[in-house]
């Protein structure tokens, strides 16, 4: 039977991160600061526990799906501290200006040419700074779009080409979308990663999300795509979608979460939430896999799979899940206002499959 196993991935974008680049304040131009710091309850390396949803063995349960979740904002939190590191390393060559320069880098000791770019447009769009890493070898490596005041950033990264030594998800790519020029946040950021793994049929393949910051409050909403996750029905096709929900408190450490498993052929996202909840779609596939057990059984069996299966699901610093659905904590910080998810809505599970991450070829210095 095939595992959820999220935390693999993380491995091998941690291996590029935090090699010791320090920065220099002297180089300004480029942006401080590209992340948000969403809390440990919602955005922890919970480690694989090797669950195989074999009844009798180590069920999968609701609970262990909720507690995954964490794992995937944890690798898209991931995905922008690496690019975050990238825009460090390159400070110090204190870029305030259009220029052009190579140097060797510290990551893999290959010569990488860097291209900076005033005033330019790409897609109708107008920004400040346009800087553009290129591996000689490997090509575009890291491509920077940025406007001052507000700040407004896009950054693209393939690690492989900014890290000639990386073997593993060679063709993964990770864009970064933030701004402190949205209505409704004082600040938000977009993660999107696709082709984190190309052979193994344990991992995700794509992810996004959405995070938008208000004082200590943070509401989020994405997807991870998994295309050959099965939970009890082994013969299950199409995969799965975690679609989610969430707000994170992160001066109380506290999150709210709510979970969707809908297939990665998914277009409709309408009554998403009960249509392929948790619960629900551990249920169907129970009805599936034991078609002839006689009804005492069917209900023990629904009882181990779907214990703290039904969301929303409540979690608390790094122990992460507290409890679930009417089971509200009794930590001060769960009100009303804090657990209301209206509007969090993620993108349909087919788009977010199809999902695409390319370099701009096609960008204009504007007089």
């Amino acid at each position: 039977m095939k595992n959820i196993k999220v935390i693999t991935v993380i491995i091998t974008l941690t291996a590029i991160v935090f090699s010791g680049c320090s920065k220099d304040e002297s180089g300004d131009s480029l942006p401080d600061n590209i992340t948000i710091g969403i809390s440990d309850a919602i955005s922890f390396p919970v480690s694989g526990s090797g669950k195989s949803a074999n009844l009798g063995i180590d069920p999968l349960t609701g609970k262990e799906i909720y507690m995954h979740l964490r794992n995937i904002i944890y690798l898209g939190e991931l995905s922008a501290d690496l690019v975050q590191d990238m825009m460090i390393s390159l400070n110090k060559h204190n870029i305030k200006y259009a220029t052009t320069f190579s140097y060797e880098s510290i990551y893999d000791g290959k010569n990488k040419n860097v291209v900076v770019k005033e005033n330019v447009s790409v897609n109708d769009t107008t920004w400040n700074y346009c800087l553009t890493v290129s591996d000689e070898e490997l090509g575009t490596a890291f491509q920077l779009f940025w406007n001052t005041s507000p700040l407004e950033v896009i950054a693209i990264l393939q690690p492989k080409a900014f890290d000639f030594s990386v073997t593993r998800n060679p063709n993964a790519m990770i864009k970064i979308e933030y701004s402190e020029n949205d209505p409704y946040y004082d600040k938000t950021m977009i993660v999107s990663v696709i082709k984190t793994d190309s052979t193994s049929r344990q991992y995700m393949s794509n992810i996004k999300f959405f995070a938008g910051k208000i004082g200590d409050i943070i509401s989020l909403y994405g997807n991870s795509t998994h295309p050959y996750m099965a939970l009890l029905n082994e013969n299950h096709n199409n995969g799965r979608c975690f679609c989610f929900q969430a707000r994170n408190d992160i001066k109380n450490d506290i999150a709210i979460a709510r979970i969707a498993l809908p297939t990665i052929l998914q277009t409709d996202m309408t009554n998403i939430w009960d249509d392929f909840s948790v619960d629900k779609v551990l249920s169907d596939e129970i009805d599936i896999v034991y078609p002839n057990v006689d009804q005492s059984t069917l209900i023990n069996i629904k009882d181990i799979f779907l214990a703290n299966a039904i969301g929303p699901a409540y979690f608390s610093g790094k122990q992460g899940f507290l409890s679930n659905a009417s089971n509200i904590p009794d930590d001060e910080g769960f009100t009303q206002d804090f657990m209301n998810m209206t509007g969090l809505t993620p993108w349909a599970p087919f788009e977010i499959n199809q999902m695409t991450i390319t370099f701009s070829t096609d960008s204009t210095v504007v007089n």
